[in-house]
This record gives structure tokens, C-alpha cells and sequence, in this order.
């Protein structure tokens, strides 16, 4: 088994893999046989496929409400290919970003002793059936998965459909992720963390923070990402890469879109598009600089810039910032473009 790696440049449809589901009754055509806990209810009315999904409601307490199910990983299992249907019904926003509706996956020894775990999904507000994907390399250690279907500490509604865990094997992991083979010299470049799912096409995979998915205001594609402030405070999604030996500049596009929001009481309280050079992970290069600001209600709107990369520079910081101010800030189609 090898260390814990998420692998969230591919976006594997598991409806295609001929594996045998880990997950029993993922798709609760059996009601809730195999799940433990009672929170949540069979819907026969709303779901993805067959004759039921199940659904969590919470309407007051904002209480950790969940199901679970313990599965053992097969022997020689070099990863998971994670994947299920969700449905998200007025999802309040809550102070953390793990109050959503979520699937998680927990990594576990024998004896059910946690070594970590993942969001395969989460999910706020009101969104339509979307399905979701993660492909998880198993750490050293694991023999078994706690597969959590959550509504956690927030209330609203939240169905599943069709959740599936599907055992690959090293050779059959590669066939999907193949390898190019590279040189002695390009190796460390290879090895690097590289910008990825600017188009929030995969989910918010890549990106941390306090962001939603928008399936209904979006730049292009299937998906925007969504940042909301009710109180004048800081809000964010960021991404972290790496910055390859030999790199000058750097450039950063996107598109952002602004609803109503209210300037805080310095200028640069508004929606934010910033880059951060880092040194290492404590350490900065330069000050932060900003790529785009949006205020009040706007239409969306490109921003593109061009910087020198810093003296010492090893990583750069993406940042889509709600910066002490209150409203709505999306963002959509972010590029980074590294030259020599």
C-alpha cells in the first residue's frame, strides 16, 4: 500500500469500471439494509436512478445528523475510485465549511483506529443531482473504509444516489492514470503540485476553504464556484502549486461575478482575485498582489495578469477572497500559466 494521494486532475467515471462495488445497497433499492444509524429516511419520490435514494432532513438544531458503512479493502488494493449521486435541498450556511451535505470517506486500520479521511463530496444550498468522484491512493496501514453519508451540523435536506467504492489494482489504477515517461531532468518537475480545476468542472477538488458549488451561475461549463458573506468577515478558496526551476513569470485569468456586494470600511474589502508568492509553507516572497476586485452587482468580468516571479519563490497561492465585506463573489475558468 502506498501513501495517501489525491488524484483530483482525472475525473473517473466509475459507471464505466468493471469492479465489483465495495459498498453494499449504495443505491438503497433495498431501503437501508447494510447502513447503520437512523437518520436517514428512503425516497421513493426524488432520486438519481432505480426506485429509491436516500435523503437526510434537518429543519432546526443544526445537529451532526449520518448513516455509515464499514467496508474491508481487498488485498493488493494500490486505490478507491469513490463516486456518488447528491442532491442538495436549502442547505443553510453554517460558520464552518464542513456544515454541508457530505460523503466521506475514513481510512482505517483493522481495528477501526482512524488514519485519515477525505470529503468525496459537500455540498451547500439548493444544487440539482450532480455526481461526484475522488480517486484515493490507500495509505499504508488501511484495512478498512468507513464510507459517512452526512448532513453535518446544518439544516436543510440532502439525498444520495448510487454510491459506489471501487477496488483497482496498481496495474488497473495506471491504465486509467497513465504515466509518461520523462528523463532524470524532468523528473522534479513531474513530481511537482501543479494548478489544477480552475473550472470547478471537478468538483472543488484541489481548493480549500470556504466555498459552494454553482450549477446555476456559471462563466461556462457545468459549475462556478460560490462565496458568500452574511457578516463583514474573510472568506476564501485557495489552491497552493508548485513553482518549477527555471520559471520567470507567471500569469493568472479568470472570470469573477459580483452580487451585491457591500464595499467593508478600507477599499480593498470587496470580492478579491490574489496571488501569494511563498518561499516555503510560513514564509512569503513578496506581498500578496491583487489580480482582479469586484464590487456592488456585476455581470461576469475577465481579469487577466502578468507577474515576475520573486526572487525565492517555490509556490504561489490562488486566492478567490470574500475580504471582510458582505454579498456574493463566483468565480470561473481560472488559468495559470508558468513560463521561462
Amino acid at each position: 500500500m502506498k501513501p495517501l494521494f489525491i488524484f483530483s486532475f482525472f475525473l473517473i467515471s466509475i459507471s464505466n469500471f468493471a469492479q465489483t462495488n465495495l459498498i453494499k445497497n449504495g443505491s438503497f433499492e433495498s431501503e437501508t439494509l447494510n447502513w447503520r444509524g437512523d437518520a436517514a429516511t428512503i425516497s421513493p419520490y426524488d432520486k438519481k436512478a432505480g426506485k429509491n435514494s436516500a435523503v437526510i432532513n434537518q429543519f432546526v438544531g443544526a445537529e451532526w445528523k449520518s448513516i455509515d458503512q464499514i467496508i474491508d479493502i481487498p488485498k493488493k488494493t494500490y486505490a478507491i475510485a469513490f463516486g456518488g449521486w447528491v442532491k442538495a435541498d436549502q442547505i443553510e450556511g453554517g460558520k464552518e465549511a464542513y456544515n454541508a451535505g457530505l460523503i466521506i470517506a475514513e481510512f482505517n486500520t483493522g481495528t477501526e483506529k482512524k488514519i485519515s479521511s477525505e470529503n468525496i463530496a459537500q455540498v451547500k444550498g439548493t444544487v440539482p443531482w450532480t455526481n461526484y468522484s475522488k480517486t484515493i491512493l490507500v495509505p499504508d496501514k488501511a484495512q478498512k473504509i468507513r464510507i459517512m453519508l452526512a448532513l453535518a451540523q446544518i439544516n436543510g435536506s440532502v439525498f444520495f444516489d448510487d454510491i459506489k467504492a471501487i477496488a483497482l489494482s496498481e496495474e488497473e489504477y495506471f491504465k486509467l492514470n497513465p504515466i509518461t515517461t520523462i528523463s532524470e531532468g524532468q523528473k522534479a518537475i513531474a513530481a511537482s503540485k501543479q494548478f489544477s480545476n480552475g473550472n470547478f468542472e471537478e468538483n472543488l477538488n484541489a481548493w480549500n476553504g470556504n466555498g459552494i458549488l454553482s450549477t446555476t451561475d456559471k462563466k461556462e461549463g457545468n459549475a462556478a464556484v460560490e462565496i458568500t458573506s452574511k457578516t463583514a468577515e474573510w472568506k476564501a478558496i485557495d489552491q497552493i502549486a508548485d513553482i518549477n526551476e527555471g520559471n520567470k513569470t507567471i500569469e493568472i485569468s479568470g472570470w469573477l461575478k459580483a452580487k451585491d456586494i457591500q464595499q467593508g470600511k478600507d477599499p480593498w474589502n470587496n470580492g478579491m482575485f490574489i496571488i501569494e508568492f511563498k518561499k516555503d509553507q510560513t514564509t512569503k516572497a513578496a506581498e500578496d498582489q491583487v489580480i482582479g476586485t469586484v464590487t456592488g452587482t456585476t455581470d461576469w468580468t475577465p481579469f487577466k495578469k502578468s507577474f515576475q516571479i520573486p526572487e525565492g519563490a517555490k509556490q504561489y497561492r490562488i486566492m478567490v477572497a470574500m475580504s471582510v465585506c458582505t454579498g456574493t463573489l463566483l468565480a470561473d475558468n481560472i488559468e495559470v500559466k508558468l513560463s521561462k
